[in-house]
């Protein structure tokens, strides 16, 4: 076997000069037949007119078989190429001459022949006599009985692969000549350039079709994107001026994933989605559209429907499939999601407010709590849309109210009712004087004065200035104004003046960065001793972090403050939590008192936390004095420090040192 070109030369797949190979064995060979120049050149143009339009392999291939055959004076031809599966299994891709091409099918069946011997060795096989040459007793045979005897088999080499073997076939006992090796070569060339453009291209496009297909469609669900939704809708919508019916939206929002990925791990959030996602298809029709428009937001295409009421139906069929448990980590999880439900039969609808009507329900839906379906209502929703307009009226109205001064800070006393102090320790700085006066301390209140709706007591407004990021702001205006207002009460009233103000600050506020150095800069432009300031917290807030929490309260009582637990007793916290928290002041919620006198065991835990707080050298401060009756039964147990109507609501400055100076706080 040999693969030399004209002069003697191997040339590679591109017709140029190889590397040299071991010579082929030449079977008698010699210069033999000439090649038709004429015919070689027109097959050339043929070639390059076959690969101008949208050409592939197979095109390719078979151009390269009738090219080869026209030129050379061969009685047939074919060409093997590797299966489509990427193996190295060859098969027949084409052949000319009838009955010659059961000889490519056969080596494809057996595997072995002078085309895959070519192919393995990357060489022009040769041969002058099929019968007497090689060592494929089969191929042989079927050659012989086909009257074949000469096999020429040239590999098509590029780029370190092998794209496959042109083969040819004489009846007569003579070999390829070197021009005609030379001229095969060429063809064979030229048409493995064209197989490695066209790969090329494949493979361009093959990327160009992942790019979009990523692009279009979700890389963890492989659900479509919301571009794609919008897309689908609006031909949905389109195809509504055809046909009478009904489409419907369903905007689902996954519940809990938030607490999956925090407390098991970003993987086994992805595991809920894709969960839920199996789940959400198992409830749907096969034509209806699924899609992930963010992180645990779905919507779902509803087309054909007979009834409005029937994409409620498909909702609550997906709310009870989703709701089936799943393992995570060898446990049963719950999975819920919250829906909302939009239909129209205006094909003039527009599939961004059909969304959007669907997200509003599905707000509906999980304000009433997870797992449940919300259909949307125009009435309900522009309701719903006033009220949100109205909070942010308000909202807009609160930041303005700091510059207009109409926020202003109110003061309840906090009242000293006996010497005697079975109840627990003194509160603050021991050398502050009293005189006898009863108000030893004051809490600081936020009100607004709106122009419209009156006098705003804090609750009416601290949720929108929470919102809103306007707690900050408004927690130094009061602290600020709290101690400059201590500080005139001393210089005003002496004695008489409240020797502690109580100021209410968030568990947001009390665990921010730069609270501890507000609480300094405040003290410092008052003028005011830290033990004259005690910082009260409520409870439940504080104890939800409770490192941080403990934090926060020393670096607070660093300062020379104290520290106040509010609505204490109504919270969650434990009593071990309790000791780590190290607050100065336990203010006892009036649900604890409510039934004071005569109900034993209120009397019993007022008695048991008046006893805990002396145990714990906490202050203990009882809220929500409203009678005489009251604050007598609270006197004869030991309680030191009240707080309540009964003495007085929250007062502005200017009414309380009238008060206070005239001795006029209640105490009988």
């Amino acid at each position: 076997m040999s693969g030399s070109a004209a002069g003697g030369e191997q040339l590679d797949a591109l017709g140029r000069p190889a590397m040299s190979l071991p010579p082929l064995p030449s079977g008698g060979r010699g210069r033999g037949r000439r090649v038709d120049t004429a015919a070689l050149s027109s097959c050339i143009e043929e070639f390059a007119r076959t690969v101008t339009g949208e050409f592939d392999a197979p095109d390719i291939l078979r151009q390269l078989v009738l090219s080869a055959t026209q030129v050379l004076q061969v009685d047939g031809g074919g060409v093997m190429a590797p299966s489509d599966a990427g193996t190295e299994l060859l098969r027949m891709v084409f052949a000319v001459s009838g009955p010659l091409g059961e000889l490519d099918e056969l080596q494809e069946v057996l595997d072995q022949g002078p085309c895959r011997h070519a192919f393995e060795v990357e060489q022009v096989v040769n041969l002058a006599d099929v019968r007497t040459e090689g060592n494929w007793p089969q191929y042989m045979a079927a050659a012989d009985e086909l009257g074949v005897r000469a096999v020429a088999c040239v590999p098509l080499l590029a780029r370190g692969r092998r794209w496959g073997v042109l083969d040819l076939y004489r009846y007569a006992s003579t070999p390829l000549s070197e021009e005609e090796l030379a001229a095969a070569a060429t063809l064979a060339s030229l048409a493995t350039s064209y197989l490695v453009v066209a790969d090329d291209r494949d493979r361009a496009r093959r990327a160009q079709h992942a790019l979009t297909e990523r692009a279009m469609h979700d890389t963890l669900t492989g659900l479509p994107v919301r571009w794609v939704f919008l897309e689908q809708l609006d031909h949905a919508l389109t195809r509504l001026h055809r046909a009478d019916g009904l489409l419907g939206v369903l905007f689902c929002d996954l519940d809990g994933l938030k607490y999956v990925n925090d407390t098991y791990g970003h993987l086994a959030g992805d595991r809920l989605i894709r969960t839920a996602v199996d789940r959400v298809r198992a409830a749907l029709r096969p034509a209806d559209v699924l899609a992930r428009i963010g992180g645990d937001e779905f919507v779902v295409l509803l087309e054909d429907l007979a009834t409005a009421d029937a994409a409620a139906v498909v909702a609550q069929r997906v709310l009870q499939e989703v709701a089936a448990p799943w393992q995570l980590d060898g446990h049963d999880q719950r999975l819920s999601m919250s829906i909302g439900v939009a239909v129209t039969d205006d094909p003039a609808a527009a599939g961004d407010a059909l969304i959007s009507h669907a997200d509003a329900a599905m707000y509906r839906a999980k304000r009433a709590g997870p797992g449940r379906a919300e259909v949307f209502d125009s009435k309900v929703y522009a309701a719903d849309r006033a009220a949100s307009e109205a909070r942010e009226r308000f909202a807009d109205d609160l930041r303005d109210a700091l510059d207009a001064g109409q926020l202003e800070v109110h003061y309840q006393p906090v009242v000293h009712l006996t010497e005697h102090d079975p109840g627990g320790p003194a509160w603050g700085d021991p050398g502050l004087p009293h005189g006898g006066h009863p108000v030893h301390a004051v809490e600081a209140l936020l009100r607004w004065r709106h122009p419209t709706r009156g006098l705003l007591v804090a609750d009416d407004f601290i949720a929108t200035a929470a919102r809103s990021g306007l707690l900050p702001q408004l927690g130094r205006w009061v602290l600020r104004s709290a101690l400059d207002q201590l500080r005139d009460w001393q210089r005003e009233l002496g004695a008489r003046a409240p020797g502690h103000v109580l100021v209410n600050v968030s568990a947001g506020e009390l665990l921010a960065p730069g609270f501890v150095a507000e609480v300094q800069d405040a003290l410092t432009a008052g003028r005011t001793r830290p033990g004259r300031l005690t910082v009260e917290v409520t409870e439940s807030d504080l104890f939800a972090d409770v490192d941080a929490a403990l934090q926060a309260v020393n670096a607070v009582r660093q300062l020379g403050c104290q520290v106040a637990l509010d609505d204490f007793g109504v919270g969650h916290s434990s009593l071990s939590r309790l000791l780590e928290l190290p607050a100065d002041v336990l203010k006892v919620d009036r649900a604890f008192i409510r039934t004071v006198p005569g109900d034993p065991g209120a009397e019993a835990v007022l008695a048991a936390v008046l006893a805990l707080g002396r145990d714990l050298a906490r202050t203990v401060v009882v809220e929500g004095v409203e009678t005489a009756t009251t604050l007598h039964a609270l006197r004869d147990a030991g309680v030191r420090y009240a707080q309540g109507y009964y003495f007085t609501a929250a007062l502005p400055a200017g009414e309380l040192s009238t008060r206070l100076r005239a001795g006029t706080i209640t105490t009988d």
